[in-house]
């Protein structure tokens, strides 16, 4: 695995954010759409938010505690499309130069997430990796706004790492060049998995997803819990992987610019709420295993 790249990351600035976007509405816009043209972001906000919150549904108390902390009481939910939001202001220009590609691993067609050649600039898996182990090995050595940088960069990458296109074809920018249509309209294969899904699945709001999927009585809980914990960060994205071969096998079978709708909603959804809903309970073991690892049990 290539190493990735020192990391550094700078307090936030929310302050100075905020005054850019009252006093240069129109440019942070613009920044913003530019970007978006090049980038494709998972999951939209709802299916991050959905993680996150299945995920403090399962945070110990002493983790809770410690990331009330460190994130002036905001939940990991309020903070879970940061990563994507904080690209287009003007302060994040040097982070973003170093993480714009940790939202994703490309893996082509026939090869794996092993044998594809690695993006020298890192990816969802090498930075996640690093930035645990930033905060379990080296967390007394970083600053307050670091942890807190590294904890909102995690809570968005876990999520990340579950949405099937950010699993993508390099040939194809991860699904933003296979042309699809969705409920007759022009768009592609990236966009469907950021958000079109998740919009069309269901008419939930984030809380009602997680109510929803992560239900005691389903009687998933302990022992599905444990399960999906099990493994390695990179063998959970291997899962990502072979769930995008499945979705670019679907759409390569059917006529060229495919129509999309209630079929495939009704096909992938079963994808879909499996991805939520193991990815929020990932995102609250490598939370707990940070915070509070006697909380947990050992990841097998």
């Amino acid at each position: 695995m290539v190493s990735p790249p020192r990391i550094v990351i700078y307090a936030t600035n929310t302050n100075f954010f905020l005054n850019t976007m009252k006093r240069f509405p129109a440019l942070v816009l613009s920044c913003a759409a530019l970007l978006n043209s090049f980038c494709g972001f998972s999951w939209g906000p709802t299916g991050h938010d959905v993680v996150a919150a299945i995920a403090e549904a399962h945070l110990t108390p002493k983790t809770q505690a410690t990331l009330d902390q460190l994130l002036g009481g905001h939940s990991i939910v309020y903070y879970s499309s940061w990563m994507d939001n904080i690209q287009n202001s003007p302060y994040w220009e040097a982070g973003y130069k170093q993480t714009k590609t940790w939202h994703y691993a490309n893996v082509d067609k026939g090869e794996t997430y092993q044998s594809m050649k690695k993006n020298e600039a890192g990816d969802v898996v090498v930075a996640t990796e690093r930035l645990v182990s930033e905060l379990k090995n080296n967390y007394e050595n970083l600053t307050d706004s670091m942890r807190a940088d590294y904890v909102k960069m995690i809570v968005h990458m876990v999520g990340d790492m579950h949405c099937p296109m950010h699993a993508g074809r390099l040939s194809d920018l991860g699904g933003n060049r296979t042309k699809v249509r969705w409920f007759g309209r022009n768009t592609n294969l990236h966009s469907v998995w950021d958000s079109k899904i998740v919009e069309s699945a269901r008419n939930w709001s984030y809380s009602e997803w997680r109510d929803q999927l992560d239900r005691p009585n389903r009687g998933l809980e302990d022992e599905f819990y444990e399960s999906v914990s099990s493994g390695t960060i990179e063998e959970w994205f291997v899962e990502t992987v072979e769930n995008a071969s499945v979705i670019y096998e679907y759409v390569e079978g059917k006529e060229e610019n495919p129509n999309l709708s209630y079929q495939f909603v009704y096909d992938f959804s079963p994808m879909l709420e499996n991805r939520l809903l193991v990815g929020g309970y990932r995102l609250a073991y490598v939370l707990n295993s940070i915070f509070d690892p006697e909380g947990v049990q050992p990841n097998k």
